[in-house]
């Protein structure tokens, strides 16, 4: 029980990180940016976690050089979704793009766990699973708002033209989040500390980060990394000291994750992740939090959370 709700914390901890990341992003005008404050404050706290919990900063490297380089790759995920994001997210519209990324992060767990990869334990998929993961998607469209086909947004935005290549991007950005947490899982259980293992991820995430930043600029020009090309307050300057909330709930989610998915597996950790964001969702926008539009819990909101939570039940027991 512990774990399960270690996964759904840690998903009600990804919306809320989202949140106040876009609130940074309103200052430094660049989602590059505030993913590259996530990781430094993160970096720090569990520099400090490791230094008075378990006093011991050794990292077993020849060990996790002995495993493919997917090994490494965990941070580069987060990286690859924030990216993602902000590519897809004009093209799709939000609804849709939230709700390709739950269908691809849903099918990519149930997939890692059947055919074993990125080093997770094999659970074959059944009649059941594919159910329970179909009863999932339903349920996450009707809370998201989904009712209608076609190209227009319920934020009321018409998208033209093509979509396709958006939609498959979208489904990559499901696909690197169940990645992450397979990832993860397989690194805390090599070096023994899921603080540790959050301390590699979060570093080799701002590595990647660093790298996108300096690839976009050459590329571009400076200017390419900022919304509307438009620079906002220095990295430093701008900082003030509720901006770290960002990287702490970043933690939660990704040591969190780390924690649960050798136990739970891969498919149901991310289900779990959906469960815990999409009711987060619902309570942000029901209290208004950070100053965003109040959004009333409708019943259709309700019903989709029951079926989310109905569907894992059905995977994980059946």
């Amino acid at each position: 029980m512990l774990a399960i709700l270690t996964g759904i914390a840690a998903g009600a901890a990804s919306t809320a990180q989202a949140s106040v990341n876009g609130r940074i992003r309103e200052d430094y005008r660049s989602p590059y940016m505030t993913a590259v404050l996530s990781f430094i404050v993160a970096g720090f706290i569990l520099a400090f976690i490791i230094l008075f919990t378990e006093k011991d900063f050794s990292i077993p490297f020849g060990e996790i050089a002995s495993y493919p380089f997917w090994i490494w790759l965990g941070g580069s995920c987060g990286t690859a979704i924030i990216t993602l994001n902000v590519v897809c997210l004009p093209h799709l519209g939000s609804a849709r793009n939230v709700m390709i990324i739950c269908f691809g992060q849903t099918m990519a767990g149930l997939l890692i766990d059947h055919l074993g990869l990125l080093g997770s334990a094999v659970v074959r998929m059944s009649a059941a699973r594919a159910l329970g993961a179909a009863i999932v998607i339903i349920g996450a469209a009707l809370v998201n708002g989904i009712r209608t086909a076609g190209n227009s947004d319920p934020d009321g935005k018409q998208k033209g033209g093509s979509v396709i290549l958006y939609i498959l991007l979208a489904a990559a950005n499901g696909f690197a989040c169940a990645a992450q947490v397979a990832i993860n899982g397989r690194l805390n259980m090599i070096v023994g500390s899921a603080t540790k293992a959050t301390l590699i991820s979060m570093s080799v995430g701002l590595i990647t980060t660093l790298l996108l930043i300096c690839i976009i600029s050459v590329m571009k020009g400076r200017t390419a990394i900022y919304d509307e090309g438009i620079r906002g307050t220095g990295l430093i300057r701008g900082f003030r000291p509720w901006m770290a909330a960002g990287g702490a709930l970043s933690i939660i989610v990704v040591e969190g994750n780390a924690i649960t998915a050798p136990m739970l597996g891969t498919g149901i950790v991310t289900i779990l992740n959906l469960i815990g964001m999409m009711g987060a969702g619902l309570l942000i926008d029901a209290v208004g939090f950070l100053g965003i539009e109040k959004k009333p819990a409708t019943l259709s909101k309700i019903i989709g959370m029951i079926l989310m939570i109905a569907g894992t039940a059905v995977i994980s027991l059946m």
